[in-house]
């Protein structure tokens, strides 16, 4: 309780609603057929004065998160996305921009193209004593930046990362133990784009991230976000605020960034720039329209995929495709902007993908019948 009543005094400090009626609005959510949790409820800002009823409405938890990744993605067309060996090959057959590959580690030899195959531990310790650095190593199969390194050097029987940790060999081995990531991908790093670069402090990437839905007229972006790195952070990873990396929500008409959060919850919000001191807000993003474009173009590769999120960097030469999720944080986007993802726009397409659907399963009846 003690936590909750500072959550309450928190937020009413910060603009939010009486004490009473925060406590009303946060009993409605949970008991209504889609629960919004009690975290959720702050760490989204429904607790502000400036939301309404109807706009409190809108917003969406987890657990709905998690119906519309299952109920839009088709299962058999999630290894697209979750193997990124297989997604990078579909991508490059195409001309898309990737981060290009310096080599595979995969017991049966899987390769994106021409680069080196690793099959075993041996290998890849051969490997390592090469003039291969700089390079980012990631698993093939895993998300929100588990296993990924950046490593500027090696140093005897160490690797100097790019935050300026150093580890040891078998410290840098271990993800190659384990089986789920099905393997390891090395990268050259990318860099950011110098626009970026200057408010960053940093030469490492800060990508974008883009939800899109794939309906019947074509892919619709409907919410994107920057992830903004900080101080030495060689990953743009945020997790809440962990690491000290920030978020930004993007009006995707110009891609103008139009609020920032440090963390979620009341107090999150900034304007500048922790490391650098640079304003953030009204920051033009470079490239806006390319990118939005490429991940357009992108998303009708995988029609099976119908709620896409894609991480795209952007580069001094240009946007480039980092990789693209199913599983969607859709209690990020609506933290940052403050808004609920299931406004009337993401109704309206959720009932032309149902329609579709629908569609879909009629003919395959019909078609069984004769």
């Amino acid at each position: 309780m003690g936590s909750l009543l500072e959550s309450i005094r928190a937020a009413r400090a910060a603009g939010g609603k009486p004490a009473l009626l925060q406590l009303l609005e946060i009993l409605k959510l949970r008991l209504r057929q889609s629960p919004i949790g009690i975290g959720e409820y702050f760490e989204y800002g429904i607790w502000h004065a400036s939301i309404t009823p109807d706009m409190r409405d809108e917003f969406i938890g987890w657990r709905q998160s998690g119906d519309l990744d299952r109920k839009l993605n088709d299962v058999e067309c999630r290894v697209l996305a979750e193997d990124k060996l297989l997604n990078y090959m579909i991508l490059c057959s195409k001309g898309f921009p990737i981060p290009t590959p310096i080599a595979t580690y995969c017991t049966n030899g899987r390769q994106i193209g021409d680069e080196k195959a690793l099959r075993t531990h041996d290998e890849v310790r051969s490997f390592l004593k090469d003039e291969v650095y700089p390079f980012y190593v990631k698993p093939i199969s895993a998300g929100y930046g588990h296993g990924v390194l950046g490593v500027t050097a090696r140093e005897d029987e160490s690797f100097r990362l790019f935050d300026g940790r150093l580890i040891g060999l078998d410290e840098f081995m271990a993800p190659f133990s384990f089986s789920p990531y099905k393997g390891m991908l090395f990268q050259k790093p990318l860099t950011s784009h110098p626009d970026i670069a200057e408010v960053t402090g940093t030469e490492a990437v800060s990508c974008v991230r883009f939800i899109c839905l794939v309906t019947s007229a074509g892919p619709v972006i409907h919410t994107a976000f920057w992830k903004i790195t900080t101080g030495r952070n060689m990953l743009d990873n945020f997790s809440h605020g962990d690491y000290g990396n920030c978020l930004g929500a993007i009006n995707i008409g110009n891609g103008i960034i139009v609020r920032v959060i440090s963390r979620m919850g009341p107090g999150g919000q900034i304007e500048r720039h922790p490391t650098t001191q640079k304003p953030l807000l009204g920051l033009a993003l470079p490239d806006w329209d390319l990118a939005v474009d490429m991940v357009c173009s992108a998303s009708r590769q995988f029609p099976g995929l119908r709620l896409q999120n894609w991480d795209v960097a952007l580069c001094p030469e240009g946007p480039v495709l980092l990789e693209l999720n199913t599983e969607s944080e859709l209690a990020i986007p609506q933290a940052i902007s403050g808004h609920g993802l299931k406004d009337l726009r993401l109704r309206e397409i959720l009932a032309d993908i149902e329609q579709t659907r629908a569609a879909y399963r009629a003919a395959v009846a019909q078609r069984n019948l004769n």
